[in-house]
């Protein structure tokens, strides 16, 4: 029987503050678990979870079933100085594209030099935005060297077609009208829809959604209301 073709792993496109958030909560309880899976994140959504698990294989820090390498037990463990030197052994064999490329030099290459690195990953979109994003940030934690001129690349606008052939740009989505005070969370936007007459609309989306995110989820929130409208009639 032939093999199954090894699957290939994207680099973390999840934020870096998430990730070290989530290696907090797991110090607090003085242990790494048995096996690392969803049910450590009750609170997250499901593209959360799998984010935080696809970003921790392949960082090489747990198999396939979850179970969680030596160096991960490190890394949770260490106080918040001792994790650099980890962050940076780990940032160095992950992203061994980086480092090993002798043509190319991270403590002088532009932005256009770094993407192009990881579009030969088969990575597109807004996905580069993301997996660049959170190399940087790790990279400045692990105190890697990494040239001023490299950026996230920003993601592209793209355009719907209308029915009568025109393109309109999506744009950016609308700024929120009123910021709702209470817990702050870097990874969320939280802001109120005030309704004439009524109590505002109270709105929690992740802090990284891009102009397809936008897109995407005005039209599921569409289809929700009109499916809902219909229950209530």
């Amino acid at each position: 029987m032939a093999s199954k073709p090894e699957k290939t792993l994207t680099p973390p496109i999840i934020s870096f503050s998430s990730f070290v958030n989530f290696l907090n909560q797991l110090r607090e309880h003085s242990h790494v678990p048995t096996r690392i899976d969803k049910t450590l994140m009750p609170k997250a959504s499901g593209s959360q979870t799998s984010g935080m698990l696809a970003a921790l294989k392949y960082l090489a820090l747990i198999d396939d079933a979850g179970k969680p390498y030596q160096q991960f037990h490190d890394l949770v463990m260490k106080d918040d100085a001792g994790r650099k030197e980890i962050f940076a052994a780990i940032l160095k064999r992950s992203y061994d594209f980086l480092f090993s490329d002798l043509d190319f030099d991270l403590e002088k290459a532009t932005s256009g030099e770094m993407t192009e690195k990881f579009r030969k990953l088969d990575i597109t979109g807004s996905t580069i935005t993301k997996t660049v994003a959170f190399f940087l940030a790790a990279a400045k934690e692990a105190n890697i060297k990494v040239s001023t001129h490299i950026k996230p690349p920003t993601t592209p606008r793209q355009s719907v077609t209308k029915r009568n052939g025109r393109s309109k740009d999506k744009g950016d989505p609308p700024p929120p009208q009123d910021k709702i005070d209470g817990d702050e969370d870097s990874d969320t936007e939280r802001f109120e829809i005030p309704i004439p007459g009524k109590s505002s609309v109270k709105v929690i989306v992740p802090a990284d959604l891009d102009a397809d995110d936008w897109a995407m989820l005005q039209s599921m929130i569409t289809v929700y209301i009109n499916r809902w409208k219909s229950f209530k009639s």
